[in-house]
């Protein structure tokens, strides 16, 4: 027979239990996401509208926008011809396709007024591929304004759309059309023409290395091109000066001082040109184009560039992964590291003779030198520059795997730089001195886990 204590109990967890399983189902059912009552205001796909005007009644000076879709491009037709933006058309046909009514309101002409409807101050009338053409009027917005009032296809009754509607109808023609000051893609470009104050330059892509073939023999340096060519690729022109070239002089643009023209992979070439100063910014035109346009400060430093400042500085060109022995000549004496054949992330001191066999931290020296770029370079230096490393200060032997030596010598210090030069060439490298004190080490600073005293 069950006690009566016992009874209590039971009956109190049954309770709690039923308690526990209640609140939890109403917390779940409360939880649960509200129905979806919006309503599409067109049933149309984005990729199916094959055309759009933007006008703006309430303003009568403002012209209309019209926009073609062709082979897959927007192309501005009224009131000019020009490219559109590509990302801001894809935008609007997106916003169109995509926008769902929240609610409406009654369309009586005195709410009208209030809306912002009578005269709208946008509207935006379209066609899809089937040939049907339809039409959305836009007010102003909502007292949350997350929302705008719109007329759907002359409808009767006020919807209330997103407000992105009426951010995208509300842009310049300047905004609305193609900006950017050449088109090109940086990966593809596979060679370019430069000719500016300094003289002209060519270059061309050779699997991953650019070379110069005027003048020819030196390679460019792909940080510096890439930069180049992403500088031109993402350039947005400041202000348009002219729809038509009809006068270069004016612009000094028909004998320009500064031509880029780049080749694709494909061989399509893209011209850009820039002529005279005007303000902050500088006359410019893509020759495929008849606009006349100007850039920003940014772009002429950028087309100004000499040969100097796009060949590559790099100072040794052996990966630091290839290098099997190490030697290090200078305040200190002579220093001799090898990578270990069974481990080739562990490097053992050769020489002095106190450190021979102990682990070596040759990282410290082959990351001072792997990827060392120079101030300047110099391919014909005079016998004096010359003359400073007939003593050098320091002087690294590099063996790769296959048994190749590289000798990199560094001059002592000219005020704050040095001269250096490996000899797998006849140029000179001008360093700043700091890269003296990252060669000269003592064996004490390579011992594995030992931190410069330097």
């Amino acid at each position: 027979m069950i006690k009566k204590t016992t009874l209590v109990a039971l009956l109190c967890a049954i309770a709690l239990g039923a308690a526990v399983y209640y609140f939890d189902w109403r917390k779940g059912s409360a939880e649960k996401p509200a129905a979806d009552t919006t309503k599409p205001a067109f049933s149309v796909q984005a990729s199916d509208i094959t055309s759009f005007t933007i006008a703006h009644p309430a303003q009568t000076a403002a012209p209309s926008v019209r926009f073609y879709r062709q082979n897959g491009m927007w192309r501005i037709v009224q009131p000019i011809d020009t490219d559109a933006d590509q990302s801001v058309a894809d935008g609007i046909a997106d916003q169109i396709a995509g926008a769902r009514i929240d609610h409406t309101e009654p369309g009586s002409a005195d709410r009208l007024k209030v809306y912002g409807l009578s005269p709208p101050q946008a509207s935006i009338e379209f066609q899809v591929r089937s040939g049907a053409k339809h039409n959305l009027l836009i007010g102003d917005k909502d007292f949350t304004g997350d929302s705008v009032y719109t007329i759907v296809d002359g409808g009767q009754s006020v919807s209330l759309l997103p407000e992105s509607l009426s951010t995208s109808t509300a842009k310049s023609l300047d905004d609305l059309r193609d900006r950017a000051v050449l088109h090109i893609e940086t990966q593809s470009v596979a060679s370019f023409h430069l000719k500016n104050s300094s003289g002209e330059l060519d270059a061309t892509k050779e699997k991953d290395e650019w070379k110069f073939t005027k003048p020819g023999g030196a390679l460019a340096g792909t940080d510096a091109v890439d930069t180049l060519l992403g500088a031109l690729s993402t350039a947005k022109m400041v202000s348009v000066a002219s729809e038509k070239p009809d006068n270069l002089a004016k612009y000094d643009l028909a004998s320009p001082p500064i031509t880029f023209t780049a080749k694709d992979d494909k061989g399509v070439k893209s011209t850009l040109t820039v002529g005279k100063k005007v303000g902050e910014g500088y006359y410019a035109r893509d020759t495929s184009r008849p606009t006349i346009f100007k850039v920003n400060e940014d772009i002429y430093k950028k087309l100004s560039e000499r040969f100097s400042d796009l060949r590559d500085k790099r100072v040794l060109r052996t990966e630091a992964d290839a290098i099997q022995q190490l030697q290090i000549h200078g305040a200190n004496g002579t220093i001799v590291m090898s990578r270990k054949k069974d481990d080739p992330y562990a490097w053992t001191f050769d020489a002095p003779d106190a450190e021979k066999g102990k682990s070596a931290a040759a990282w410290k020296i082959l990351d001072s030198i792997s990827g060392l770029r120079a101030e300047e370079v110099i391919d014909a230096p005079g016998a004096g520059l010359l003359a400073q490393l007939a003593k050098p200060d320091v002087s690294a032997v590099l063996t790769d795997n296959n048994g190749k030596a590289l000798t990199f010598r560094v001059s002592k210090p000219s005020g704050n730089f040095v001269y250096a030069q490996a000899s797998d060439s006849s140029a000179l490298y001008k360093l700043k001195k700091q890269i003296l004190d990252d060669l000269n080490l003592k064996p004490a600073d390579l011992a594995l886990g030992a931190s410069s005293s330097n």
